[in-house]
Formats: structure tokens, sequence, C-alpha cells
């Protein structure tokens, strides 16, 4: 008899040789969702396996079909398959109708980044400098004609280099790189933020000529595991990066500000290129929300071809 405890409330459920999670969890009373009536055909069983997965016996043929269509990572199993050889410790990830129509609302023909997963990846924030007094010394036509210029300049850099705009704040622009499992993804975002800097020295004489105004932005990137999904109810949903990484990424590009740079990187990005990456200063920045200080580096124009 293995020993199963489900769930926060630390649930105690008695397995028995070959029985199911699911079997086992409706048998001591608990409602545990099953809706294609625990056949493998939707995954409202799952569950998360916190602890024990080494006690979790291998997924069978109908499991590993579902769980490879929708990417479920090794602790993510279906409830209504798994059997257990030991003492386990599981929570269910659909407790309720909410959870069971957002299932339902994405169903098994959505991408697997519906249901989110890890991977690593660096992450591009982009602001343009002065923005706010821009704007209010343009005519509004103008500028939306110079952001909708703007925007389709950067997006071309940022596609050429394998990366993909996620989100458009105003002003400025998210972008991440390392999707489809491209292990590049730290050069190929210093060579975005790189090109970006040369494409807009001249946008910059291009916008001088139409409004009398100048026109730069601030770079920051960082590099490391991000949460990779679609959020939103159906019909308005998009595709996020969600994490520390993120984060951490935006605080490095708004430090710009303070710190009169337009181009800073992570202590952790700059170890992958530290030799050939030109400096023009290394700072310490407090971040909101993680203790200390951290190394941030300014990082110089080099033509990309040069950073081969």
């Amino acid at each position: 008899m293995a020993e199963l405890i489900l769930d926060k409330d630390k649930i105690k459920v008695d397995c028995a040789s070959g029985e199911t999670i699911l079997h086992a969890s409706l048998k001591k009373g608990i409602n545990h969702a099953h809706a294609c009536g625990g056949h493998a055909q939707c995954s409202t069983c799952r569950v998360f396996i916190d602890k024990g997965l080494e006690n979790v016996n291998p997924r069978n043929k109908a499991e590993q079909e579902l769980a490879t269509k929708l990417k479920f990572s090794p602790e993510i199993r279906l409830a209504c398959q798994t059997t257990v050889c030991g003492k386990v410790e599981a929570r269910r990830l659909v407790i309720d109708d909410i959870d069971r129509d957002m299932i339902f609302a994405s169903g098994l023909a959505e991408e697997p980044r519906s249901l989110g997963e890890v991977i690593d990846a660096s992450v591009l924030f982009v602001d343009i400098a002065d923005y706010t007094a821009f704007t209010e010394r343009t005519p509004a036509y103008d500028v939306v004609h110079i952001l909708n210029r703007y925007f389709y300049i950067a997006g071309n850099i940022i596609k050429k280099n394998h990366g993909r705009i996620i989100d458009y704040y105003g002003d400025g622009l998210l972008a991440i790189f390392g999707l489809e499992e491209n292990k590049d993804h730290a050069r190929n975002v210093i060579n975005a933020g790189f090109e970006l800097q040369m494409a807009i020295q001249k946008f910059d004489t291009e916008v001088h000529s139409l409004v009398n105004s100048a026109f730069k932005i601030r770079l920051g990137a960082h590099t490391g595991k991000v949460i990779w999904g679609t959020i939103g109810i159906e019909g308005m949903q998009k595709e996020a990066a969600i994490g520390d990484t993120v984060n951490f990424a935006s605080r490095i590009e708004q430090a710009n500000k303070t710190l009169n740079t337009s181009f800073l990187i992570s202590e952790a990005l700059y170890k992958k290129f530290e030799k050939w990456c030109t400096i023009s200063g290394e700072y310490e920045i407090e971040v909101k929300g993680k203790q200390g200080n951290h190394k941030v580096f300014a990082l110089e124009y080099v033509a990309p071809a040069m950073m081969a």
C-alpha cells in the first residue's frame, strides 16, 4: 500500500498496488475533477508532484501522448493514469469551476505554451528617452506616425536577431529571445541592442527633420529562466513572459535614466560575453523586491560585424 498526501490540506490517501491517484482520491471522497471520465482525453485531473517523484511510476502510453502534446514537465501527471509505489505528496491543479472553464476554453488543440513552461531566454526592454516631452511638443498625428516607423524599424531588427516583441507599453517595448529553443539568445539580444542603437541614430536625424525634436532610446537586458505562456480570458489572450528575469530586465532599463546611460545589461548577461563587450561603466543598483545591490554594465556601441 503506497501513501499519497494530496492537496495543501494534507489529505492522506492510501493507494493500492496498480490503483490510480484518481481512483484512490475519489474513493476517499475528494471531488477530483475528471471531465473525460478518467480516459486521458482531457487534463482536468492533473496533479503536481511536490515530493516523491521517484516513487511515481512511469507514464503509460495514453498519458505520455497527452503529456507530449501539452509539454507537461515531469512533475505534472494525469491522476487518471498515474500510479505510485511509495510516499508521494501531490496537489490537484484543477480544483473548481473556474479552473475547469479555463481548461475547456483553451482546448487540447491549443498551443502548449497556454499551460505555461519554463524556458531559458534573454529579455530586452526598450524605452524612448524623454517621451513625455516629445509628445507634448509634437502634433498627435506625427507622434503616431513616428512611433509606427520606430516600431517597424525595431521590430524588424528584433525579428532578424531571432527575437519577438511580445508587448508594447506606450513608448516602450518588451522583446524575448530564446523561443523555439534558440540557444544563442544571449548573443542575439546584445546584437539586437547594438543594431537598434545604430538604426535609431539614423532615425533621430529623420525625426529632427520632421518635427525638430530628438529621438533617443534606452535599453536594458537580462538573461535567465522565464515563464512563457498565454494569459487572459478567451478572445482577449496574449503571449506573455513572466518572472524575475523579466522584472529585473525592466528595472535595469529604468536605471539608465538615473545613471545617464543608454544600454545596460545584467552581470549574468555580461559574463557570457565579457571578452568582446566594450564597457563604458560598471555600476551597482538597488532593485525593488530584491535584496542587496546588483551589478549592471553599460555597453559601448559596437558595430555588429565586429562582434563575431
